[in-house]
């Protein structure tokens, strides 16, 4: 799975990165990690006056469909395997795909003094593949994105740690992955994202990083410590 990661690129640099407009993202600076719940940008796609527009907009960790009940699970993952067909995903999975952009993410290693976090990075930005939802506050009238990150069986320097690794997606298939467009070949799809995930997960590297990661309550996500190898 990938239940923490760092996002830290700042507004420009990720308007630039992925060719986007701020949309409602336009103050992020960048976070060393970002947990299930916090708000973070994505990158999603939009006909708005039958004009594509692509933004980077905040959206919170946690899937929150519409139709869901307040009491229901908020995903923060999804299984590449089944994503087109689980009643919580295939509606997004359609329609609402979104890229997550990321520096790297964070699995732990079991080890007799206790959970040894790693930081799982490539040279540069990655975009991982996730799907997005979007919900109306009945107080406020405002309208409430969230997403989840899709993952897959791990590859690489990813495997070395845990079984699962988010789904990377290399520029050449934004475009597709990020259209508004009814998705008309979902099996056509998964296999092209399974392909490009592996591409970059060939890039890959990962080292060990201080335990401080492992409490959200006590380390500082602005702290660029956090991603330093103590190996």
């Amino acid at each position: 799975m990938c239940g923490r990661y760092a996002s830290d690129i700042a507004i420009d640099d990720l308007m630039a990165f992925f060719d986007a407009n701020p949309g409602t993202a336009y103050d992020w600076a960048g976070l060393f990690s970002v947990a299930p719940s916090d708000p973070a940008p994505v990158v999603r796609e939009r006909l708005l006056d039958d004009e594509l527009h692509r933004e980077v907009d905040y959206a919170r960790w946690g899937l929150r469909p519409g139709w869901a009940k307040d009491s229901g699970p908020r995903p923060i993952n999804a299984r590449l395997e089944t994503v087109a067909t689980s009643g919580m995903f295939r509606s997004a999975f359609t329609s609402q795909r979104c890229l997550v952009p990321m520096t790297g993410y964070y699995e732990w290693e079991t080890t007799p003094s206790g959970k040894q976090p790693h930081y799982i990075h490539a040279d540069g930005p990655l975009a991982a593949a996730g799907l997005y939802a979007a919900r109306k506050d009945p107080a406020s009238g405002e309208w409430a994105l969230t997403y989840t990150v899709i993952t897959r069986e791990a590859r690489d320097a990813s495997g070395e740690i845990h079984d699962r690794m988010p789904v990377f997606v290399l520029p050449d298939l934004w475009g597709e992955w990020l259209s508004p467009d009814a998705l008309a070949d979902k099996e056509t799809m998964t296999d092209r994202v399974t392909a490009s995930s592996d591409e970059v997960a060939q890039t890959m590297t990962t080292h060990r990083v201080d335990r401080r990661v492992n409490s959200t309550q006590k380390a500082d996500p602005t702290d660029p410590s956090l991603v330093e190898s103590i190996d």
